[in-house]
């Protein structure tokens, strides 16, 4: 076994042979007992024996010679090295048992050439699902007539840097549509990045191909705030620049041609899914919800898991209605999967093939049971690099293997890669230790109060890795939901008749069968999702709620841009007349009152009451996103916003046709009239 190790070392370098063989092809080689350790026969005529040759061997491979230098210069190293040997070799069938259980029946190096090939293919499969899935949506979004123009975002940010109380525009926003701005800037962006998605695909330049995906990618994503911030954009950033340094540096990667991805391009996406892994499945007993419960503890997470996800599918419903043993079972088999198999990616061969194989079936589930776009696509991905040639069947990898010469400006290549792969790596190692720390912390505030501030090092790290967005934390539902409320937005030409503004994927209809549409992202039925979140925290707050709703309103019903709100604005002319009259300290605290509410709303809501605004005036790349949008064209004169709890029907309501079952929560009701704003 360690002789076909040792000879996927050698590049034709030692000739292998049996000791019982030994005379018949060398009869000069020296008469020894050869059962007893290998021998090592040098051209020199020098001869080395036991863990010297083992040494000596290695001597001759970058990185490897350590050994053999210690050896030659320290005793105690070369004693210690002898009686090593001695007891693997004094009990090889114990070993040879150990060996088995950890790589299996082969114990040769390790290669990855079928699965680094493939990594490249897949990858390159769910960036073009990520940018057709965004580029569809992105006039409704982000357009300069969508929910949120990008350009708006950016004249704010270019306001701040110009009046110097902010860095560089470039910092805080990091897009190439400084440059190329407008409706033509996001059509360039889409098509380079789905350009570079079909190079990854066929092999050509892939690394070049990549980084433009990344680049596309990221330039959109700073400027798609609340749309893009979710974790699996970010996994895809993170993703797409870390197989920089795995995916080869060539004009062309062919099958026949395939290219063994670099040591440290494989071990910073082995850490990165060993991050992504045991973070999802830390925070699950690290965070509390506001009552102090933890539905992950004590195990009924599932009761509430299935229905109050942000789009559950049709076969959420099934699951969800299966034995409470079975829930029970799921989530060992999750805890299993998340904080003890992220551990097995560090051992050998058969621990990996173990660790892959558990978070592949858990990602499979969760696709099934679940729409949560291409984010569980990547994560099986990931799990692709942690298989070894060896473990894929002949029939496949003999389709990898065709000789090829090493070339100068390939090795020239593995030289940059280990240099600025071993920069990137450290800063990985940083700034994955930081974001574990706070994972480890949770939100208890006994542990918020001990836990020492980062150093200046993490710090520096940690902001640019913000500025990049590529080297992230993670962990989905941190505190598992235990209600649905959904915001149900009607509309009325009359005042007496409303009808339901009906969303492509999020619950409207009971009786509309939950979709399964992966690896398709609806950003904004997700965001529906959230924000009927935020509303449910703030009813119990009266002055909270009452400014929530006055914020909507203003905002639909009147035309200005972010940039362009005053606090003055959110007050009727009966209440200025009241500020007006109050003493300086009493008018100051009512104003900062208001203001930090609103300045909240605009960080969270704004988007919503901007959607608001556009369905108010029948803008047309808004309603695209919504299904029956053709019934929408004459402008409504009046708007309601109403918030419901939902839950899946049980069985028997099912059978009538009934997929949901709903409530209303009657502290929430917001009705716009939209007729002073069109005479405005």
């Amino acid at each position: 076994m360690c002789a076909k190790r040792f000879s996927s070392y050698t590049q034709q370098k030692v000739d292998f042979v049996p000791y019982q063989e030994l005379p018949k092809k060398y009869p000069q080689a020296p008469k020894k007992d050869y059962a007893v350790s290998i021998a090592l026969f040098m051209p020199s005529g020098n001869t080395y024996y036991a863990a010297a040759a083992v040494y000596r061997f290695f001597a001759e491979y970058p990185w490897k010679g350590w050994a053999f230098w210690a050896y030659q210069r320290w005793h105690w190293f070369a004693s210690l090295s002898e009686r090593g040997y001695r007891l693997v070799a004094d009990h090889r069938w114990i070993f040879k048992w150990l060996v088995t259980i950890f790589w299996g029946k082969s114990f040769s190096v390790s290669s990855y050439r079928t699965s680094g090939w493939l990594f490249g293919r897949f990858l390159g499969f769910t960036m073009l699902f990520a940018f057709i899935s965004l580029w569809i949506q992105s006039a409704g979004l982000i357009g300069p007539e969508g929910i949120v123009p990008f350009q708006e975002n950016l004249d704010q940010v270019w306001k701040k840097s110009a009046s110097n109380i902010a860095p560089s525009p470039w910092l805080l926003r990091p897009t190439l549509l400084w440059l190329i701005s407008g409706t033509s800037g996001l059509k360039i962006l889409f098509t380079i990045g789905t350009l570079a998605a079909l190079l990854l695909i066929i092999g050509f330049i892939p690394h070049i191909a990549v980084l433009a995906g990344w680049v596309c990618y990221l330039s959109v994503a700073v400027v798609a705030q609340p749309f893009l911030n979710f974790q699996w954009d970010l996994l895809l950033l993170e993703t797409m620049f870390l197989s920089l340094f795995f995916l080869p540096w060539t004009m062309n990667e062919k099958v026949s041609t395939a290219i063994e991805p670099h040591f440290i391009g494989r071990l910073l996406l082995w850490l990165l899914l060993f991050k992504l892994m045991f973070e999802s499945g830390l925070v699950k007993f690290t965070y509390f919800g506001t009552n102090g419960e933890n539905t992950w503890a004590d195990f009924t997470a599932l009761n509430y898991h299935y229905w109050t996800q942000p789009i559950p599918s049709w076969l959420s419903w099934h699951f969800h209605w299966l034995p409470s043993w079975f829930h029970k079972i799921s989530l060992i088999i999750t805890y299993v999967t998340e904080l003890i198999l992220p551990f097995f990616i560090l051992f050998p061969r058969r621990f990996r093939n173990i660790a892959s194989l558990g978070i592949v079936f858990l990602q499979l589930m969760i696709i099934i049971t679940g729409n949560y776009g291409f984010f569980n696509l990547l994560t099986i991905i990931l799990c692709l690099t942690l298989l070894d040639d060896q473990t894929f069947p002949k029939q496949l990898k003999r389709y990898f293997y065709r000789p090829q010469k090493v070339r100068i400006n390939l090795i020239w290549m593995m030289w940059w890669k280990s240099v600025f792969g071993s920069m990137l790596l450290i800063m990985f190692i940083i700034t994955g230790i930081y974001y574990l720390s706070l994972d480890f912390r949770g939100n208890r505030s006994e542990f918020s109060e001990k836990t020492s501030s980062p150093s200046t090092i993490t710090n520096a790290l940690v902001r640019t890795a913000q500025f990049s967005r590529s080297m992230n934390s993670y962990g989905l539902f941190r505190v598992m939901t235990t209600t649905r409320p959904e915001i149900i937005i009607s509309y009325s030409n009359d005042e007496k008749t409303w009808t339901p503004y009906h969303f492509n994927y999020k619950p409207v209809e009971l009786q509309r069968q939950p979709p399964f549409f992966f690896p398709h992202m609806p950003r904004l039925d997700w965001q529906m999702w959230f924000e009927a979140l935020y509303i449910e925290r703030i009813m119990d707050a009266q002055f909270s709620l009452f400014l929530y709703k006055r914020f909507l309103e203003v905002i639909t019903t009147g035309d200005m841009k972010k940039g362009e709100i005053h606090i003055e604005q959110f007050f009727t002319p009966q209440e200025l007349q009241d500020l007006s009259i109050m003493d300086v300290g009493e008018q100051q605290q009512v104003i900062r009152n208001f203001q930090m509410h609103i300045n909240s709303y605009l960080d969270h809501s704004y988007w919503f009451a901007m959607f608001l605004r556009a369905l108010s005036r029948g803008n047309p790349n808004v309603l695209g996103l919504l299904t029956d949008n053709s019934n929408f064209q004459k402008k409504p004169i009046k708007m309601r916003i109403a918030l419901y709890y939902y839950n899946f029907s049980n069985p028997k309501e099912q059978k009538n046709g009934f997929w949901w079952i709903k409530e209303p929560l009657e502290q929430f009701l917001l009705d716009i009239n939209l007729k002073d704003s069109d005479e405005m």
